[in-house]
């Protein structure tokens, strides 16, 4: 018997198909919104408190009053940043705001500021500035998000304002 290829099939072999197998894309389609709807329902929610800070230059003229800042501003933020999330900062912070308490009754204490780091964000926010020295167009940072998650939107954003 040679070889014979399928024949191709037509668009009504296709929908013929979708119709024998309707049942089972239901219970399909069915199980996976059920499924979602629960995850939903069930989880608790977690808010989190975004605060947006602008970084500008010096409106003075720099022949007037000579800037005492020479870094860069990823580099201040990232020195604001390891002085924030130190262990002592962050611990006042739970103590003060009564953060992770069904945590610390079986945690330790660092693994208690590590579930904190993980729930504080520190994102840049970068541009194509032109430098007014050379002329010429360069990335710079111009602003930067800190962002804080919690279970209780409250709590979410007394801390996000506190960092």
């Amino acid at each position: 018997m040679p070889d014979t290829p399928f024949p191709a099939a037509t668009l009504a072999d296709v929908l013929d198909a979708l119709r024998r197998r309707r049942g089972a894309m239901a219970l399909a389609f069915g199980t996976g919104l059920l499924l979602a709807l629960l995850l939903a329902m069930l989880l608790p929610p977690r808010y989190r408190a975004v605060g947006t800070v602008l970084i500008e230059q010096q409106e003075l003229p720099v022949d007037l009053v000579r800037s005492t800042v020479t870094s860069f501003a990823d580099q201040r933020l990232q020195t604001i940043s390891q002085r924030v999330m130190t262990t002592q900062t962050l611990a006042e912070i739970i103590r003060k705001y009564d953060l992770y308490a069904d945590d610390r009754k079986s945690d330790t204490r660092d693994e208690i500021l590590e579930g904190m780091r993980k729930d504080i964000s520190l994102d840049l926010i970068s541009a194509n500035v032109i430098d007014p020295r050379s002329g010429r167009p360069q990335k710079a940072t111009i602003a930067f998000t800190v962002s804080y998650a919690n279970r209780s939107a409250e709590s979410a954003y007394r801390v996000a304002n506190e960092l």
